[in-house]
């Protein structure tokens, strides 16, 4: 049972990879290789909602909606980086006009097609957890920028991939329909995996993420323990 789960949640990131490749398509090939580049090779994020929206009793429309989701997150994440690529401190006054607009021409496209991605659920609820994390990682990013740390000194904050982790999983269990008490214990599970790199190894994640696993909503522990294990 436990390789069947993981064998669907790994088909289920390849349609995540999917619809990514397929967002990219619309872009004029010099952008679309750039945000290509950007993709992240374990596709953790998507995994961890995939893991939170699996319900009780599945249907093949749940699992379009929760695809849906997680290549949302997937898109805003990357929209986050390239945007991240002009706060760089090497970057400050050196990047021409042309390679400026086309970064942020490429980022602020991600960032519309996660939006359209996120409202492809048909939950207004889930929509609205995915506008509070933009909001959310949004104002954290123009917080670094003035900071008096200097331009563009802090690159990836461990609060923002907390937030992102937390909020995706959130949005999955409502997705799930699981119930006020479990989607708090899932965004709680999320955001300690979140809190981690996977240069941290496999085996500290794994660590943290089995001691909790046994209070996660049954149905969905074996698709947690699939992603954990294939950090």
């Amino acid at each position: 049972m436990a390789e069947q789960i993981g064998d669907a949640l790994q088909a289920e990131l390849k349609l995540v990879a999917a619809k990514l490749e397929e967002a990219v398509t619309d872009l004029p090939d010099g952008l679309a290789q750039f945000v290509r580049s950007e993709l992240a090779e374990n596709q953790v994020l998507a995994g961890v909602v995939l893991a939170s929206a699996a319900p009780v009793a599945d249907t093949a429309e749940d699992a379009l909606r929760r695809v849906s989701l997680a290549a949302a997150l997937e898109l805003l994440q990357i929209a986050l980086n390239i945007h991240r690529l002009l706060l760089r401190p090497e970057q400050a006054g050196s990047i021409d006009s042309f390679l400026l607009g086309g970064t942020i021409l490429a980022g602020d496209y991600c960032f519309s097609r996660a939006a359209v991605l996120a409202a492809h659920t048909n939950h207004p609820q889930v929509v609205m957890v995915f506008a509070e994390l933009l909001q959310k990682v949004s104002q954290a990013n123009l917080r670094r920028v003035v900071s008096e740390d200097g331009f563009g000194r802090a690159p990836v904050s461990s609060d923002e991939r907390e937030a992102l982790f937390r909020s995706g999983a959130s949005a999955g269990a409502l997705l799930a329909g699981l119930s006020g008490e479990e989607r708090e214990v899932v965004g709680r599970y999320a955001a300690c995996l979140g809190r981690r790199r996977l240069s941290d190894g496999a085996k500290a994640s794994g660590v943290v993420a089995e001691e909790t696993l046994v209070d996660m909503p049954p149905r969905q522990q074996a698709r947690w323990r699939a992603l954990v294990s294939s950090l």
